[in-house]
């Protein structure tokens, strides 16, 4: 795999060309910060978006939707 490391400040002084690099180029971008990795940037696959949003639509309408509750203000104007 293709791992690319870089820095918390890197990535948010080139954020576009980092993004371009896992987009284009299939680079998986790992981030960290102090020396520890935080987060990882993974090239998007459309196969799978279109499996998890099958997975919504699947469940979708099995919880009835709850009631909105009356409330009840007690106001006191002042004059």
């Amino acid at each position: 795999m293709n791992n690319v490391f870089i820095s918390a400040t890197n990535l948010k002084n080139n954020v576009a060309d980092i993004l371009t690099n896992v987009y284009f180029y299939n680079r998986t971008t790992v981030v960290k910060r102090y020396g520890k990795p935080i987060a990882k940037i993974i090239p998007y696959k459309a196969d799978v978006a279109i499996k998890n949003d099958m997975d919504v639509d699947k469940y979708f309408g099995i919880l009835p939707d709850f009631p909105i509750p009356k409330r009840k203000f007690n106001h006191k104007v002042i004059l």
